[in-house]
């Protein structure tokens, strides 16, 4: 993956390979409800052949035994015809015999089609025969159940190509989600060590509170999740295309030992959780659903992002000047440590950005662009419970918030 060169890769690459997942979700989707549809028509024959199987059950002896005459001598039958369809048509014998090297060997094929034509009048006669030894009443039974046979069959065929069909779309959905993971959670914003949906995410989460009168800068947030999580990269995290990021980031216990504060809850020691490292309680107080899923999600990089905006501007809304951001740290990690090392990242940032290094934010966020139904990435966490901070990836918060 080191070698890819990643940040090369342009944000409309990104663009282009959310829009591949989307699509080939909708084409899976659309496969998912074929199958559904020849499952759904191979159940219905299989429960007609059932019935009409225990039909032909329900006759008396000497009624079974004619259907079975007739199975029989039209199943001979529809050998001669294969075979002679094989062999060529019609027109086989005579060829055959025009073919002949000499006259022995015109003799004995003529006397080998002579023999196939005889075997084939005799299967022909033994069929009228089963046929007119038969009732009209089983006549109908069993000509119901070769029906329901055939349907049978055909509905088999139609079900093991719809799965197959299925399998390679639901394939092509995998190795898209691949590739976009690849895309978005590794390559970083050109000027940054941001990577494009993070920075995504940063940047609405800013605009979300701006919009509310707090002067938060994208920058001063991604001081925050470079700290917690690395922006998001902790625990070898990926991102999904909703912002998900799997899987899901627990800090250490906040025993009140190794330089850790004591903070407990109901099942014991309490953990920061997600990119953003919040503490369940104050998840619980200030999470917010910032990808529009109608959950609030601590391993979500647009939920985390703006709960942690949300709460950075309760401290304060002046958070363009250093003596704010001071005060919002504080406020999120009670060390002052913490706080000039959060300024230090903010400050990196905000002069890329000036710079002109930084991507503008999109018209609409990255995780619009993600398939409504995704294919979700085993292990992803819907958690709907909160973080505190954490130090650079390892995830080793001291303290809550």
């Amino acid at each position: 993956m080191a070698n890819l060169q990643l940040d090369t890769i342009s944000a409309q690459f990104l663009s282009d390979v959310q829009a591949e997942v989307g699509a080939a979700q909708q084409a899976a989707n659309l496969s998912a409800m074929a199958l559904a549809k020849a499952q759904s028509v191979d159940d219905e024959a299989a429960t007609l052949l059932t019935a009409d199987t225990a039909q032909l059950n329900e006759l008396n002896a000497a009624q079974r035994q004619a259907a079975a005459s007739v199975q029989n001598a039209r199943a001979r039958l529809r050998a001669f015809a294969v075979d002679a369809y094989v062999s060529g048509g019609p027109g086989a014998p005579i060829e055959a015999l025009l073919s002949a090297g000499n006259i022995n060997d015109f003799a004995r094929r003529q006397g080998y089609l002579t023999t196939v034509a005889d075997e084939s009048t005799d299967a022909l006669r033994s069929y009228a025969q089963a046929r007119s030894a038969t009732s009209k009443a089983t006549l109908v039974t069993v000509n119901e159940l070769q029906r329901a046979q055939g349907n049978k069959q055909t509905a088999d065929f139609a079900l093991e190509a719809a799965q197959a069909d299925f399998a390679a779309k639901t394939s092509a959905v995998h190795d898209r989600q691949n590739l976009l993971n690849l895309t978005s959670d590794a390559i970083s914003s050109p000027g940054t060590d941001v990577p494009r949906m993070v920075l995504d995410a940063y940047q609405h989460a800013a605009a979300a509170v701006q919009a509310k009168g707090c002067h938060l800068a994208w920058w001063g947030l991604a001081a925050i999740g470079r700290i917690e999580s690395n922006h998001g990269r902790a625990e070898d995290a990926h991102l999904a295309p909703n912002g998900d990021l799997v899987p899901h980031i627990l800090g250490v216990p906040l025993t009140g030992k190794n330089g850790t504060a004591l903070i407990e809850d109901q099942s014991g020691f309490a953990q920061a959780e997600g990119p953003m490292q919040f503490i369940p309680s104050t998840w619980a107080k200030w999470g917010q659903d910032g990808n529009g899923d109608g959950i609030k999600d601590v391993d979500n990089i647009y939920d985390a992002t703006l709960g942690a905006a949300m709460y950075l501007c309760a401290t304060t809304v002046q958070l363009e000047t250093d003596l704010g951001l001071a005060a919002a740290y504080f406020s999120y990690n009670h060390s002052t440590d913490y706080v000039e090392e959060a300024l230090a990242y903010a400050t990196a940032y905000q002069a890329a950005d000036k710079a002109g290094l930084v991507p503008r934010m999109g018209p609409v966020p990255l995780w619009a662009l993600a398939p409504k139904t995704a294919v979700a990435p085993a292990g992803t966490s819907t958690s709907t419970s909160s973080p505190s901070t954490t130090a650079p990836s390892t995830v080793t918060s001291t303290s809550g918030h």
